[in-house]
């Protein structure tokens, strides 16, 4: 900035001489008083606009070197995130910190959709890092929910202003709302994988300007996301084959039924961390579906019996097909409810033709 002054100084100082010297011309002794008055008006206003233009040119200045520093900021915010390690909570904690060098990020989060919840990896209120939460989306969704549906970035200068005109009603988790905000989607492909969002307890504190910059970061920040997330389910799938065929070593080494069945759901339940782990059988005498073997001690066999096509279990039975689906009313009350229910049935294998 002082080269700016300088320079804009030496320019003004280059032509004062020269209208000094005019001044002291020797014709200007004769001219008549109304005509010198009227040069010397013109001369003030030549050097008013002089004045003028080379502040002009200072503010010009100043507000490219300005950008060019922002984007230079960006840049390297963008470098950053695109060379970081592939584990996306330490992903998202970079995120908010390099997003810092583009915008206040004072209250802040990095947000990711899984299903039809909406998962808070990094969240800042007032500079007080928060504990990540989880949010079932509603129907109406809110201005996240919106934002995932319409693929779009929401500036938002003044809640209470602007209150009526919001696309959606926002959902607050706040005794102190917000007064300004941006909302960012995060986009992969055809993929909205989450939201960034920035907000502030000030009114118009952000401007279209910060949208750009922060939708820019975003794109960046979707891309390295979704390559970790990928990363991440492939490092899971090879561990999981591992375990699956460490399982199958233990599992081969014992002949009695009931304790394989007992040691299938007990490693499967301390290598996945599924719980409960059941094992069912169908006499097919009787058509009844019986458990045999199950990771929690408060399921003994016998304690459950189905018929082939009742509930989720009978169905997967009778389908012979897996099926993944939610807690359903007919699933028997005597399982623990769960948010999710897998159930894979066991088929003998086919004898070679």
């Amino acid at each position: 900035m002082s080269s700016l002054i300088a320079a804009h100084t030496g320019d003004l100082f280059c032509w004062l001489p020269a209208g000094f010297s005019l001044l002291q011309a020797p014709w200007l002794s004769q001219l008549s008083p109304p005509v010198l008055v009227a040069f010397l008006a013109l001369l003030l206003i030549a050097v008013a606009a002089t004045v003028a233009l080379l502040h002009w040119r200072y503010r010009a200045r100043l507000q490219l070197l300005q950008r060019v520093n922002q984007l230079e900021g960006l840049r390297q915010a963008g470098s950053a995130i695109v060379a970081s390690e592939l584990d996306i909570d330490a992903l998202c904690a970079l995120i908010y910190q390099e997003a810092g060098k583009v915008i206040d990020n004072t209250t802040f989060q990095v947000g990711l959709f899984q299903d039809n919840c909406y998962v808070i990896k990094i969240w800042y209120i007032e500079g007080q890092q928060q504990p990540a939460r989880t949010f079932e989306l509603q129907p109406n969704g809110g201005l996240v929910g919106w934002v995932r549906q319409t693929r779009r970035p929401l500036l938002i200068r003044d809640f209470q202003k602007e209150m009526d005109q919001l696309p959606a009603r926002p959902l607050y988790v706040s005794t102190h709302p917000p007064r300004s905000a941006i909302f960012i989607p995060l986009i992969s492909g055809e993929t909205v994988l989450g939201v960034m969002a920035a907000q502030s307890s000030r009114p118009d504190r952000y401007r279209q300007s910060d949208l750009e910059r922060l939708n820019i970061l975003a794109n960046q920040a979707a891309s390295a996301i979704a390559n970790a997330d990928l990363f991440q389910r492939e490092r899971t799938r090879a561990a999981q084959l591992e375990l699956v065929g460490q399982i199958a070593r233990q599992v081969n080494a014992i002949h009695d039924l009931d304790e394989i069945f007992q040691q299938v759901v007990l490693l499967t339940h301390k290598q996945f961390g599924f719980h409960p782990v059941n094992i069912f059988s169908l006499d097919s005498a009787t058509g009844e579906i019986i458990i045999q073997a199950s990771s929690a001690n408060s399921l003994v066999s016998g304690d459950i019996c189905l018929r082939e096509g009742e509930g989720l279990i009978g169905s997967a039975i009778q389908t012979r097909r897996t099926i993944n689906a939610p807690t359903s009313r007919k699933t028997p009350a005597t399982l623990p409810s769960l948010a999710c229910r897998t159930l894979t049935p066991l088929l003998p294998a086919r004898a070679p033709k």
